[in-house]
């Protein structure tokens, strides 16, 4: 199967070694968010799953990933099934982007 991941973020684009690509289209063999997130690897090696999840399961606090448009927050959220066709995006918050 076919999953799409996204991301419009430069350090995250710099992390996979994209330079300017926003998006890829991975085939695999995983069945939950989870398992794609432990499949994907950045430049590095190491998985996307290392990059931006905590020890806690959680998405790192500077960190926001959509599954199919919908926040993933909830440690739960990880055993959701994915199909073909899916689009996981990824982004990071922005310094300095607060009200006041």
């Amino acid at each position: 199967m076919r999953i799409k991941l996204h991301t419009m973020d430069l350090q995250i684009r710099n992390m996979l070694g994209w330079g300017s690509k926003t998006e890829e289209e991975f085939e695999t063999q995983a069945q939950t968010l989870l398992d794609f997130f432990k499949e994907v690897k950045d430049k590095d090696g190491r998985t996307l799953y290392d990059r931006v999840v905590d020890e806690n399961d959680m998405i790192l606090a500077n960190s926001y990933a959509f599954f199919n448009c919908k926040a993933l927050i909830k440690r739960d959220e990880f055993s959701r099934p994915i199909e073909d066709g899916d689009k996981i995006v990824l982004l990071r918050s922005l310094a300095g982007c607060g009200g006041g």
